[in-house]
């Protein structure tokens, strides 16, 4: 299969005429100029088409989907009143169907791979897990989410009945099949401090301890109201990074979301696990949690991806999630003190090397969000107004994101039908 449009390789400069050839999963060629009068004609785009690269996704929360605009919440009291309704309805024979609406919801925008949060009930998250795998062509880092505190009773139960057991049972969703596809992976989620007692803390980190290159995935310093919280559950911690720290949780495959309020030693401890901040702009902002310093992050030597944090962000769509990061850091350069550090706001080159490259290969998928010659087939042909075509075409791709401008998907080398 040809792919034929305007290439964008470098989101730094203009896109270029070009073609990529498909063979089976994988891109076999990408060439500048016009398809070879020896190949057949192109089944997909055109000269006027523009071709880039799907996204990736850092985090996000399956069962929230529909849980988007409820308004008006800090973080405690939002888990309350919106989110543990909607994840208590998973439990209730709702997992599969939902997590469906999910991931087509992704790859509509343009997603191929999230990493992902789904409930505390086993047999639903195998359910969703199952269903995803075999009804989509998304891949994924996901897992049942931990939690034996600080929430409703259905929510709590499972965790709570399976301590009780002799031998406890494992904490974490047996793989979806034998031998590993590291394109779909069963994470580790203990959902964050406040809904985990020590206990379970440890019983997951004896679980990575056992299971080495497991992905752990968890929430870090998302407000000042949790930070406090966790000080007096925890009073023995040294900070709330020390709590994950002291049960094994932090691995370089450790996912940590938000990581806003974070001190100097805490960043310190994350760079050394080689830990992953995943920033969440748009989530943060909903929330009014608080404004991430990507600068001190990069600048302490932690890794950074982004995310969506469906559903306190609003958006799926990766080029907004993007969009929202440019526009975070320019309110802190607006708002910053004399005194204060210079802000570095990321250009849309940048932005859009976060959303595809950067978020994939601190996933672990290397094959992926990029057009080269043996990377998975994972693109997306588009049809745009020519006057974007210029240098700034990654710029008003992050400031106009429509799936509408999406006219064929590929994944793994397959057109996808929404």
């Amino acid at each position: 299969m040809i792919a034929q449009g305007r290439l964008l390789l470098d989101p730094a400069r203009a896109p270029e005429p070009g073609w990529v050839r498909v063979d089976q999963s994988r891109i076999a060629e990408v060439r500048l100029g016009e398809p070879p009068p020896s190949e057949r004609p192109p089944a997909l785009g055109g000269p006027d088409a523009l071709i880039i690269t799907a996204f990736v996704d850092a985090h996000c929360h399956f069962p929230q989907t529909d849980s988007v605009g409820i308004d008006g919440l800090e973080l405690l009291p939002w888990l309350e009143k919106a989110v543990f309704p909607a994840e208590s309805w998973w439990g209730r024979g709702g997992a599969r169907a939902s997590a469906l609406t999910a991931a087509r919801r992704h790859l509509r925008q343009g997603t191929v791979g999230v990493a992902a949060y789904l409930t505390s009930h086993a047999e639903g998250s195998r359910e969703a897990l199952v269903g995803v795998a075999s009804q989509t062509p998304l891949r994924f880092i996901a897992g049942r989410v931990g939690m034996d505190r600080h929430a409703p009773e259905d929510l709590l139960a499972e965790d709570r009945s399976r301590a009780r057991l002799t031998p406890p049972a494992p904490c974490v969703l047996a793989p979806l099949a034998n031998g590993e596809d590291p394109r779909r992976v069963v994470s580790a989620n203990p959902r964050f401090a406040v809904s985990c007692s020590e206990e379970l803390l440890a019983e997951f980190g004896w679980w990575v301890r056992e299971h080495p290159g497991t992905w752990v995935q968890t929430h870090l310093s998302e407000s000042r109201a949790e930070c406090d919280l966790v000080r007096r559950l925890f009073p023995g911690a040294p900070h709330y990074t020390g709590v994950y720290d002291r049960a094994g949780l932090l691995t370089e495959r450790t996912l940590l979301a938000h990581a806003i309020h974070l001190s100097d030693e805490e960043l310190a401890l994350i760079a050394q696990r080689r830990s992953i901040i995943v920033h969440c702009p748009a989530a943060n902002t909903f929330l009014q949690a608080g404004l991430f310093d990507l600068d001190r992050a990069r600048a302490a030597g932690v890794r950074v991806a982004l995310g969506s944090d469906i559903a306190a962000g609003a958006d799926a769509a990766m080029p907004r999630v993007a969009r929202a990061m440019i526009e975070v850091a320019k309110v802190r350069s607006m708002t910053r003190r004399p005194t204060d550090p210079p802000v570095h706001v990321p250009t849309p080159a940048e932005a859009w090397d976060m959303i595809t490259r950067v978020n994939a290969d601190l996933l672990g998928w290397n094959d992926t969000a990029r057009l080269e010659a043996g990377a998975s087939a994972d693109f997306l042909v588009l049809s745009v107004p020519p006057t974007w075509l210029d240098e700034h075409a990654a710029g008003r791709l992050i400031y106009n994101w429509d799936a509408d401008l999406v006219r064929s998907y590929v994944y793994a080398g397959q057109v996808w039908k929404p």
